[in-house]
C-alpha cells in the first residue's frame, strides 16, 4: 500500500469514529458551536465515510482517444466539494481563515432588514433570516482507495466564494432575481414543495430553491438554515445579476448530500433527506450559526469521461 493509500485509508477511520451515529449523542437541546474551525480540523472531520457509501458502479465504457481504444469503469461517488456556512449577525464566521477577509463586515451598512428566526408557536413555523457564505473545499484524498477509483473534482483546497453581506441587495429582497429570471416567482404558483417535492424546482420536501434569497418559512430553524445555505450555493454558481468574489462550479442539487459540522458533528444526509431527525437531532445552535460540508455526486470513466457533476436524484429511504 502506497504512503497516499495509508493516509488515506486512516483519515477514513477517523471520520468513521468521529461521525458516529447522527442520533448517538446529544438531545434536542440548543448547544453552542464548539468553536473555530481551519482547514485542517475541517479535513479530519469530513465524513470519507460518505465518499465510500454512495460509489457505485454504473457500468462499462470504451471510447476511442487520440486514435487509441480505451476500456473504463464508469463510476459515481460523493465527494466534498464546499463549506457552507450560516450565520444569524453580519460579519461573523467560524472558519479561521476567511478572518481576515471578513474583517469589517459588522460595520458594513446593510441592504433591507433582518428578520427573526424565533418560531411562531401559533402557526408552528417560523420565518427565518441568516446570512449565508459558500467556500470552494476540496480536500486532497487520493484519486483511488485501496484500487476503488474515486470520481473527484479538481480546484482549490479552500476558496471563498460569495459572501452574503456583499450581496445584500439581491439576496435580502431577490429583486435581481426577478429581473434576471422572471419564471422564478412564477413558481410559486405551483404546489408547495411538501406537497409536491420535484428534485428540479425543489430541494425535495425541505423547501423550493428558489428565489434565490435569505429568508425561508420553515418549522426547524437546522433544516432552513441548509437550505438558506444550499441557496447561497445556487447564488454562487450561477451569478448572473448578483454579487460573488469566485463563482462555485459545484450547484448544489437534490439528493446530494450534506454534513453537519456545527454546532454538533454529523454524518452525511441526502438533501431532501425525508426523515430529517438525522440531520437536526441535537444540532440546534443557540447562536444560530451553522456549518455544513457540501458533498456533491461526481461521475467520471477515467479516459473517457472526465470528471462532471452528476444530476439530481430523489433519495430512497432517506440514505
Amino acid at each position: 500500500m502506497s504512503f497516499a493509500k495509508a493516509v488515506s485509508f486512516c483519515l477514513c477511520v477517523l471520520a468513521g469514529f468521529s461521525s458516529g451515529n447522527p442520533q448517538d449523542r446529544g438531545g434536542n437541546k440548543p448547544v453552542d458551536p464548539t468553536g473555530m474551525e481551519s482547514v485542517g480540523s475541517l479535513l479530519l472531520k469530513t465524513d470519507i465515510s460518505c465518499i465510500l457509501r454512495t460509489w457505485r458502479l454504473k457500468g462499462i465504457l470504451g471510447c476511442l482517444r487520440d486514435g487509441v481504444p480505451r476500456v473504463c469503469l464508469w463510476i459515481e461517488n460523493a465527494y466534498p466539494c464546499g463549506i457552507v456556512e450560516v450565520v444569524r449577525k453580519a460579519g461573523r464566521t467560524q472558519i479561521l481563515e476567511a478572518v481576515p477577509a471578513l474583517a469589517g463586515l459588522e460595520a458594513l451598512r446593510l441592504f433591507g432588514s433582518t428578520s427573526s428566526h424565533t418560531a411562531d408557536s401559533g402557526s408552528g413555523t417560523a420565518l427565518q433570516f441568516a446570512e449565508s457564505r459558500i467556500f470552494t473545499f476540496i480536500p486532497p484524498f487520493v484519486d483511488d482507495f485501496i484500487g476503488i477509483p474515486i470520481a473527484k473534482p479538481r480546484g482549490p483546497l479552500f476558496e471563498i466564494d460569495y459572501v452574503s453581506e456583499l450581496d445584500g441587495f439581491g439576496w435580502r429582497t431577490g429583486l435581481s432575481d426577478l429581473l434576471t429570471d422572471p419564471a422564478t416567482f412564477l413558481k410559486s404558483a405551483l404546489p408547495s414543495c411538501a406537497a409536491l417535492p420535484d428534485p428540479i424546482r425543489c430541494a425535495g420536501v425541505w423547501g423550493p430553491w428558489s428565489p434565490r434569497i435569505g429568508f425561508a418559512n420553515h418549522p426547524s430553524e437546522v433544516v432552513g438554515s441548509a437550505l438558506l445555505g444550499l441557496r447561497a450555493g445556487r447564488v454562487a454558481e450561477r451569478p448572473i445579476g448578483r454579487v460573488v468574489l469566485s463563482r462555485y462550479p459545484f450547484e448544489p442539487r437534490t439528493g446530494h448530500y450534506l454534513q453537519v459540522i456545527q454546532p454538533r458533528l454529523r454524518s452525511c444526509v441526502p438533501i431532501n433527506a425525508p426523515f430529517i431527525r438525522p440531520l437536526e437531532a441535537g444540532a440546534l445552535s443557540l447562536a444560530g450559526s451553522y456549518l455544513f460540508i457540501h458533498f456533491g455526486i461526481f461521475e467520471e470513466c477515467k479516459g473517457c469521461i472526465p470528471t462532471r457533476l452528476a444530476g439530481p436524484r430523489i433519495p430512497v429511504g432517506g440514505k
